[in-house]
């Protein structure tokens, strides 16, 4: 009997905080770790270091060319924002808004978003999770939406954001299997 090979898992985080560093780009990594043990391939794309004139359409760009093709190449897109203007930042926005109808089709995807309370916490169900659905993506229904009380003082996360983190990617893992 032909011996069957393991197929690549591969996730992609698409990071829209215009600053290193932040909140949300943690709880990804957090994210990306625990993939990792579980033999995904993961890669970042930090939205804040791609040429500004191509997010805005006004050149072409060979690097946001790869990241755009590296989003469509991957099986698992995770979303990692902060909260601005009660939605996701216009990083994220510029950098969508650049796939075609459908591209995301059969991809997963993983919004992360962080803000200053729970005030916004829907945020996720009203834009980020719209806009990848427009585009054909399945969401998790593992989100994660974190605040300032979900981190311990010396600036780990507490446990109920690691639970967050283990529920979504369980998710994750039970959809891929």
């Amino acid at each position: 009997m032909p011996s069957r090979r393991a197929v690549e898992k591969v996730a992609i985080a698409v990071l829209g905080s215009p600053f290193p560093n932040s909140s949300s780009e943690k709880i990804t990594q957090l994210v990306l770790d625990s993939l990792e043990s579980k033999g995904w391939k993961t890669y970042i794309i930090e939205l804040s270091e791609l040429p500004s004139d191509a997010l805005l359409l006004r050149s072409k760009s060979d690097i946001v060319d790869s990241a755009l093709n590296s989003v469509e190449a991957a099986d698992l897109v995770i979303l990692a924002t902060p909260t601005y203007r009660a939605t996701y930042t216009g990083l994220m926005k510029v950098f969508f808004d650049q796939f075609p109808q459908d591209a995301l089709q059969g991809k997963l995807a993983l919004p992360i978003q962080t803000g200053g309370s729970a005030d916004h916490s829907l945020t996720i169900e009203y834009g980020m999770s719209p806009m990848v659905r427009s585009l054909g993506a399945l969401v998790l229904s593992n989100t994660i939406y974190a605040w300032g009380a979900h981190w311990e003082e010396d600036g780990s996360p507490n446990d109920l954001l690691s639970s967050m983190v283990t529920l979504a990617v369980e998710e994750v893992e039970t959809l891929v299997s």
